[in-house]
């Protein structure tokens, strides 16, 4: 996005949607060592496999705050890519450009995406200048890639859409005009990824093809895709009128269901993007904790509300087949914070693994989940 701060994205993004109000503080701990799925705290990364991994750089991605995950797990667990930022140029958040000396078109960093073995150990470069993964179940991964390889202060960071049909071949754009997008996930062949337009406005866009990009939904954001590749789960915020939730054929962008969220559930107020569809279920980050939606074919009703302490709760994901935890992170102001929550009792455990844990270039320590928003399409 356009922004002079990149990497205070993930932190305003996620402060705003607790900006409605003061949630309830339902926060226990709880006995477990550690949350369900997969996690990192800086460069290290848990529930992968039987043991943790430490990547060559923490996985963040500043140009895409939690649009997109930081790091993707490829269906077999054998592959973990992931976002890095190279920083060029040091660039103090709480100073302006001017007054670091910053000039318009300065390069201060280059994102990248790298892919991590855990069969081999090995840690490298896919491409530079890129940056938001989708991994396919049939192993085809779909990522941005900027016109110019490192981002430059007050310059839009322009790109095209590529595709790999796997890690050791050619990429394919699949973008026919350059512009600013944010991969996604996969539903089942469709790629689908957020184009930004003029002022931050989104739109959550589905790619067929090479070339053939079509408008899912407009001035929108992408909650969670159907287990069954099919649908989105989309939400549309205030600043396009009254908070909604939709879910829409991926094929053919038609509406299935629509919920109005205007005085349904004072603690909910609008629900954040980058949730979690599971069986018939849908977990959202809302203004005071954490939304759970029942979707049927054509009706959507608001089923739970998780009330927080913690503001700002961003990524949540179902960890389990019958949906009773949800983890979720928060940002604090130093650095992110993991919670476990249990639908059944309604609270949630706070966990702050590897606490001593050291940030990079003097940014706090993040604690991020990591997943794979992408669906296969199921047949029948």
């Amino acid at each position: 996005m356009a922004l002079n701060k990149l990497w205070l994205l993930a932190v305003v993004v996620a402060l705003a949607a607790s900006a409605c109000g003061t949630a309830e503080n339902t926060t226990a701990p709880r006995a477990a060592s550690r949350p369900h799925g997969i996690y990192a705290v800086g460069a290290n990364v848990f529930g992968l496999g039987d043991r943790s991994i430490r990547l060559d750089t923490p996985p963040v991605a500043p140009l895409a705050g939690w649009l997109t995950p930081a790091a993707v797990p490829s269906p077999d667990h054998r592959y973990l890519a992931y976002n890095v930022w190279k920083e060029l140029r040091h660039d103090d958040p709480q100073l302006s450009w001017s007054d670091q000396g910053i000039e318009r078109g300065d390069a201060l960093a280059t994102p990248a995406i790298r892919v991590y073995d855990a069969t081999t150990g090995t840690d490298q470069v896919l491409e530079e200048g890129a940056f938001s993964i989708a991994w396919r179940d049939d192993g085809a991964l779909g990522y941005f890639k900027g016109a110019e390889r490192s981002y430059r202060a007050g310059v839009v960071y322009d790109g095209d859409v590529f595709v790999r049909s796997s890690l050791h071949t050619e990429p394919v754009r699949w973008t026919s005009v350059r512009g600013r997008y944010i991969v996604n996930g996969w539903a089942g062949k469709t790629l689908v990824a957020y184009r930004e337009r003029e002022g931050e406005a989104l739109d959550v866009v589905a790619f067929d093809g090479p070339g053939r990009m079509r408008i899912l939904a407009s001035d929108s954001a992408l909650v969670a895709l159907s287990p069954d590749g099919r649908q989105a789960f989309v939400e549309q915020g205030p600043a396009q009128g009254r908070p909604t939730v939709r879910t829409l054929d991926v094929a053919t962008g038609k509406q299935a269901a629509e919920l109005d969220l205007t005085g349904i559930d004072p603690a909910v107020g609008a629900v954040g993007y980058a949730g979690d569809w599971g069986g018939s279920h849908v977990v959202a980050s809302s203004a005071s904790g954490l939304a759970v939606f029942r979707v049927g074919p054509k009706r959507i009703a608001l089923e739970q509300t998780l009330r927080v302490k913690s503001p700002g709760l961003s990524e949540p994901r179902f960890t389990d087949g019958s949906r009773r935890h949800v983890t979720a992170w928060a940002s604090t102001p130093s650095g992110g914070i993991l919670l476990d929550c249990d639908r059944a009792t309604g609270r949630c455990a706070r966990f702050t693994p590897l606490a001593r844990a050291h940030g990079v270039h003097g940014f706090p320590v993040w604690r991020r989940n990591l997943y794979n928003p992408s669906r296969p399409l199921q047949e029948g």
